[in-house]
């Protein structure tokens, strides 16, 4: 796990990861907040994830780690390609929002993939606080693409994505203040220019610029070898 002793205070604020998890602990309210979840990420198309993508890319920190450790990721267009593919099918599963329903995160397939992910990230040395980063970022977007959510919208959105990531493994909040404290903090401690970052930008700027907005999946023949 990742060490905390240097981390600043708001980390220690969030709301740890879970040990066993069953459906019994997902809540009453999680039918609708499935629901809700489910037809916001289905209408926002790939522009959340490209923004997000562009973000995790000025985290100086990350990208230099990341890109010695794990080179291939995005090493060319068509290797970004397919980890944009693969996250946004993971995404959709997680979300409910793909071409087949599974029940998000109550079908305990779609928990083994979050542990999966989970321990190839831990593999390749991926810190914590950049995968708690991307995952709020990404939230952020979502409903900045959807816009006129209602408040109880927003917490249903965020009740359900800080359930998703705390059984993947990472500390998360269902308190938007402290994610958002979280998300500025990391951005002073770690934005910088990679010296990759100008590649890595034309690349995921022109993966979003040759798919339509609102298409609902990236067509796999586009990103297969």
């Amino acid at each position: 796990m990742q060490k905390m002793s240097n981390a600043p205070p708001i980390y220690q604020l969030l709301d740890p990861p879970y040990g066993p998890f069953d459906n019994a602990m997902l809540g009453a309210q999680f039918a609708l907040e499935l629901a809700s979840v489910s037809r916001l990420w289905l209408a926002c198309g790939y522009r959340p994830g490209i923004a997000a993508y562009l973000n995790l890319f000025l985290l100086r920190d990350f990208i230099l780690s990341h890109d010695a450790a794990f080179p291939p990721r995005f090493q060319s267009f068509r290797s970004m390609a397919r980890s944009f593919y693969r996250t946004d099918l993971f995404v959709r599963d997680m979300t409910d929002s793909g071409r087949r329903p599974m029940g998000g995160i109550s079908s305990q397939t779609a928990r083994a993939t979050l542990h999966g992910i989970m321990r190839r990230h831990q593999r390749i040395a991926v810190p914590h606080w950049m995968m708690r980063y991307f995952g709020f970022r990404l939230l952020e977007m979502v409903e900045k693409e959807h816009g006129g959510l209602t408040a109880e919208g927003k917490q249903r959105h965020l009740s359900y994505m800080t359930r998703t990531y705390r059984i993947m493994g990472l500390a998360f909040s269902e308190r938007r203040a402290r994610m958002e404290q979280f998300s500025r903090e990391v951005e002073a401690r770690h934005a910088g220019i990679s010296p990759h970052l100008g590649k890595h930008a034309r690349h995921i700027l022109f993966l979003g610029r040759i798919f339509p907005p609102k298409i609902a999946r990236l067509p796999a023949s586009r990103v297969r070898s």
